[in-house]
């Protein structure tokens, strides 16, 4: 890689970074970073974990966060904030660039400039890099796993083939849906082969798969030599490692190993349909197509879809004069194609899961936006083709960055998924000012009674020693402090003869509303500490 290169993925890895990191606290944390943040904080305080096979996916995002925490010097819930957190998810979505390298003389030195520099401004994965929930940790493992394995058919070292089944084990411990890229990477393979042999079978021509000789293909020669075998053995024992201390605790919890498996029962009735998160096939093409809300602004990485399009065309239609090697992007393709088929058909689906195939787009992307640059030899011609790709990537780059400030929690962002409204740290702030003039302080007894889910709410008033939590209303509702959800219609101050007050309506998150009843004489109390109006 020449000094031009260098220099740009440079400025790719500074950019993505600086997406990622700047003011991650501007938008309140979605119900998933909460629970994660419970399970991080019984972790950092207690060495607590304990796989759960019904709910919150795998055990890598809280055991790879310890680190950050203790360089930041974290050492309980109370030092934990949103920043804190979401920087290890931003780290990761970062390293994405890093691991472009691994995968340089398979994409292309112009085509891996290319893939790092939409990697680091496409607006989903900026946007989920800002996220501490686990997506981000499995495409950057996924990722890992096709570049070690890229590297091993390039070299043939024990060591690639041991990250590489590592990374698988990574992948497992999560989250559950790594088998789905697992899968299409098996397919990719075989389909790739197949292709070959049909081209071999037609034209008579050397192979362009990537070969360490150049007679043979060389996946199908790996596989008949018993040193493969060997290879293959050891990326399992590395990657079986990896599953046996995360899943287990680091031996404190052995039912973790059998959960791993039993999760699968429970994860595929949620995608075949028993789950509130059900939509059509085309959920995540939309939204990384063209997304608007009534009248909302445009939101489309379709730039990226067609750069995709035209890096799986020369995949199939060209030669090494414009391709690296035409092997290894029709393996990228099939592997794209498929994992975006899988996503796509199954009912179950969230935005950020797009990610994964996303990653896979964004290579193929690289690849056509180098392949442009060479189908036009011609300077003025060339010129244009490259201020072309500059100016799509600037446009990411700007709706990277109006969705993660100005519209970080507005509905109307394609990736703003059942986020937690702004309001509600308006909600937890009157609270916090509430107990600041009560006698017992955070000891105050607060009910918090709500239906549907509470979540973020009980991280947020975590210091509260005496909440409790209600998902009817109780006997006795009555407390200090009542926060109630506005569907129950509790009326609790016409009901408590004005001995407490119904004192504001808060938005949890969209269509969801809490009201915030006070004892009165506490009311009084605080009201006494708000400054006056000058008369």
């Amino acid at each position: 890689m020449n000094r031009w290169s260098a220099l740009a993925l440079l400025l790719a890895f500074a950019g993505a970074l600086g997406l990622r990191s700047s003011r991650l606290d501007i938008r309140p944390l979605h119900n998933d970073e909460a629970i994660n943040a419970f399970k991080l904080s019984a972790l950092l305080e207690k060495g607590v974990y304990t796989y759960d096979r019904d709910e919150f996916h795998g055990p890598s995002l809280y055991y790879t966060a310890l680190p950050f925490l203790w360089l930041g010097s974290t050492r309980n819930s109370d030092q934990l904030d949103a920043i804190t957190m979401r920087l290890v998810t931003a780290a990761f979505g970062t390293g994405l660039i890093l691991l472009l390298l691994l995968l340089t003389d398979g994409l292309g030195r112009q085509a891996t400039v290319w893939a790092a520099i939409l990697m680091a401004v496409s607006p989903a994965m900026v946007f989920y890099s800002r996220y501490f929930i686990h997506e981000m940790l499995l495409v950057f493992f996924t990722l890992l796993v096709l570049g070690a394995g890229w590297r091993y058919t390039q070299t043939r070292k024990v060591s690639w083939v041991a990250l590489c089944g590592a990374g698988l084990g990574l992948m497992f411990a999560t989250k559950e849906t790594f088998v789905l890229s697992v899968i299409a990477m098996i397919a990719a393979v075989i389909a790739t082969i197949w292709w070959t042999q049909w081209r071999l079978q037609r034209s008579a021509l050397v192979s362009e798969f990537p070969t360490g000789r150049r007679n043979s293909p060389l996946t199908l020669r790996l596989l008949a030599t018993a040193s493969t075998r060997k290879h293959v053995a050891i990326a399992g024992l590395a990657g079986g490692a990896v599953w046996l201390l995360l899943f287990s605790s680091f031996f404190t919890n052995w039912n973790g190993l059998l959960d791993s498996i039993r999760t699968y029962f429970i994860w595929l009735k949620r995608a075949g349909g028993h789950s509130p998160h059900i939509h059509p096939w085309h959920f995540y093409l939309e939204r990384l197509a063209w997304f608007q809300q009534a009248k909302g602004p445009v939101w489309s990485e379709a730039f990226v879809l067609v750069l995709a399009t035209v890096g799986a065309t020369v995949a199939f239609f060209s030669n090494k004069t414009i391709l690296a090697r035409p092997g290894f992007a029709r393996f990228l393709t099939f592997y794209t194609v498929i994992l975006t088929a899988i996503y796509s058909v199954i009912s179950y689906k969230t935005p950020w899961c797009a990610l994964n195939f996303l990653a896979g787009m964004i290579l193929l992307a690289g690849i056509g936006a180098a392949a442009l640059i060479r189908l036009f030899p011609k300077t003025l011609t060339r010129v244009l083709v490259v201020a072309v790709l500059v100016a799509g990537a600037a446009h990411l780059a700007w709706e990277a960055c109006r969705a993660n400030q100005t519209y970080a929690s507005d509905r109307n962002n394609p990736y703003v998924y059942a986020q937690t409204s702004p309001d509600l740290l308006k909600l937890v702030d009157r609270v916090e000012a509430i107990a600041r003039v009560a006698p017992l302080g955070h000891e105050t007894v607060i009910k918090i009674i709500a239906p549907e889910s509470y979540w973020p709410l009980p991280w947020y008033l975590r210091k509260f020693t005496h909440a409790g939590w209600w998902d009817e209303l109780p006997a006795d509702p009555y407390a200090p402090i009542t926060i109630v959800s506005a569907k129950l219609r509790a009326t609790l101050d016409e009901k408590s003869n004005k001995a407490c007050l119904m004192t504001g309506l808060y938005e949890l998150r969209p269509g969801t509303f809490l009201e915030l009843y006070v004892e009165i004489e506490l009311w009084k109390k605080f009201v006494a500490t708000l400054p006056r109006e000058r008369e």
